[in-house]
């Protein structure tokens, strides 16, 4: 059924004469559909649930969207021992503006998982919960600056998503609840927030409301146009309370401040983007002393042509505890990044290593890409072990080890668009063991990694 629907905006999509068009993004109400209010731009039936007016000044409108996502993963140890499972997401949504000023958005979400042998994680099953359910009100709205207040369960999309992120990759996102003020200007964009973290539970609307361990506040300022090294600027200040963390060198209370700096940019043929984070505070009765870097730079060869090419190279660095018996606490935590940094040992996060990632790209936009990469991770401290997740899940104890390498990663990436609503892709990974890792084997070790998907969103 989804397929002969898609078919069928295939063939509207190639009689397209609209100007311009609003792309289809992850975070949905991102998306602003109001240059439909003049009908010339409606080029097929979908954009007719994007934008449905609800009074003759068409100043109140209805926006419906969706998307259904279908993946296979499979997973093989180094002792192959694996297995393949099905996972599918469904998400619907609807986008309610009253006036100029005032705004509803709802959008409850399903995760389901099916042949996997294991019990269920909370990344990858929730039969029903609300995702986003919030009401924005602006409260200074001209042509020059907007003001929002938005309260209610909402998503948190920040940079390249290397802190806080909505989890685009695994089945069930991230979302938080609280408060956001949001401000917008012409060269501008800087939010606030303050809010609890989302907790998932497997059934049906039974996930609780403001009822979390985790509190997460913070303000994130973007500059608009080039203004340092003639590269956009991002800065933020990020606060962190998980009431039970555990570190291999500390556990109890931890309040972690971040403060950070990004500046990025994408040239013609160069681009390269470079973000640096300090952390302070405490984990019990220890202080924390914490450093991240995250660098990427590449070069895209004839851009100009249909398809392009680029090579990549990323250098990332982040600290772990430098001494086990002492009160300080060096071990970076990334919060609530997209996803692990490498597949390989668990979905390790950004905790205690550095990495060199090279990479090769070949793309035509908007139809197909081929990434290819190579990566080498080495711990930054062999008095600290590995993390899955920064705080809270500790993957690999030190183990009194000297080994600082952990091994290294081949992955490869082919992604097809077919259409604006709907893409496939092919994702394989290859996680070679050494030093520390392979002297340390853990049921959370993976060494292949197959992902097979289909999306189709509207």
């Amino acid at each position: 059924m989804i397929l002969s629907f898609t078919l069928m905006v295939v063939s509207v999509n190639a009689q397209e004469k609209r100007k311009k068009k609003q792309p289809i993004i992850p975070v949905r109400f991102l998306e602003n559909y109001e240059y439909l209010k003049d009908t010339s731009q409606v080029s097929n039936a979908l954009d007719h649930l994007k934008f449905i007016p609800l009074n003759d000044a068409k100043t109140s409108y209805l926006s419906i969207g969706g998307e259904v996502k279908v993946f296979y993963e499979s997973t093989r140890n180094r002792d192959d021992e694996g297995e393949g499972y099905l996972l599918t997401r469904l998400m619907v949504h609807a986008d309610l503006h009253i006036g100029n000023n005032f705004r509803i958005f709802i959008q409850p979400a399903s995760g389901f998982e099916s042949f996997r042998e294991a019990p269920p994680r909370s990344i990858d099953r929730d039969e029903l919960f609300l995702l986003n359910a919030f009401v924005d009100y602006k409260i200074l709205n001209s042509e020059r600056n907007t003001f929002t207040t938005r309260i209610g369960r909402q998503e948190l999309n920040y940079g390249r998503g290397r802190l806080v992120t909505i989890r685009e990759g695994p089945n069930v996102r991230h979302y938080w609840e609280g408060i956001s003020l949001l401000y917008n200007s012409k060269d501008w964009k800087a939010d606030a927030f303050f809010t609890k973290y989302g907790t998932n539970d497997f059934g049906i609307l039974d996930n609780p409301v403001l009822d979390s361990d985790e509190t997460f506040w913070g303000s994130y300022l973007q500059s608009k146009k080039a203004i340092v090294f003639k590269g956009k600027l991002d800065a933020y200040y990020l606060g962190f309370i998980d009431d039970t963390s555990q570190f291999f060198n500390a556990d109890g209370k931890e309040t972690r401040h971040t403060i950070g700096v990004r500046v990025y940019k994408k040239g013609t043929h160069w681009d390269y983007d470079v973000e640096a984070a300090g952390q302070l505070g405490t984990v019990g009765d220890s202080d924390i002393t914490a450093f991240g870097f995250f660098g990427e730079v590449g070069y895209t060869f004839d851009s100009e042509d249909v398809i392009k090419k680029r090579i990549g190279l990323k250098v990332d660095y982040f600290t772990g505890d430098r001494d086990s018996t002492d009160t300080k606490v060096n071990t970076f935590n990334p919060m609530y990044p997209r996803q692990g940094y490498y597949r390989g040992a668990g979905a390790l996060y950004a905790a205690n290593f550095w990495d060199v990632h090279p990479s090769f790209t070949i793309e035509k936009t908007n139809e197909f890409s081929f990434l290819l990469d190579w990566t080498w991770y080495w711990r930054t401290s062999v008095e600290d072990g590995l993390y899955i997740g920064g705080s809270g899940i500790p993957l690999l104890a030190p183990n009194d080890s000297n080994k600082e390498y952990l091994g290294s990663q081949l992955d490869f990436q082919f992604t097809y668009t077919f259409n604006k609503y709907f893409k496939g892709s092919i994702n394989y990974s290859h996680f070679y063991s050494g030093g520390f890792v392979k002297d340390n084997p853990s049921l959370m070790e993976i060494s292949d990694f197959l992902n097979l998907m289909l999306h189709f969103r509207f």
